[in-house]
């Protein structure tokens, strides 16, 4: 008899649990679907982010080593060189313009906050647009 009123009482245990289970996934949906209408640049982003992160981490093949490797080491080195070439440049006319880095990465960060504000209202007008077609 003890055996059937525990199997009863887990039984129970597990069936409010897959409610309670069912109710967050819920929640969450609609918080996730009020974040991405709220910030839809933000959700792009952060997709992009998620999806970049997740090709890291997934192993590659001995194929795509082979057949991506030295191609990979070619767009590596030429990045390289492109970056230190726009930043030697970015500091040179700075240096002519006699601005400091640290005044010109604040001038930056207001220019990076301004863009995100522009990009946040024009998405945000776009998903209005369409939702009332």
């Amino acid at each position: 008899m003890t055996t059937d009123i525990s199997k009863a009482a887990i039984a129970g245990k597990l069936q409010e649990t897959a409610e309670t289970a069912r109710a967050g996934l819920a929640s969450a949906r609609t918080k996730v679907g009020e974040g991405v209408d709220g910030y839809p640049v933000a959700a792009l982003i952060g997709g992009l982010a998620v999806g970049v992160a997740l090709g890291a981490l997934l192993p590659r093949s001995k194929k795509e080593a082979d057949l991506l490797g030295p191609i990979g080491n070619s767009v590596n080195e030429r990045a390289r060189s492109a970056i230190n070439a726009a930043r030697d440049a970015g500091q040179g006319k700075l240096d002519e313009l006699g601005l400091s880095t640290n005044a010109a990465g604040k001038q930056v960060g207001k220019l990076i906050e301004s863009v995100a504000e522009v990009a946040e209202v024009a998405g945000t007008a776009a998903v209005d647009a369409i939702r009332t077609r």
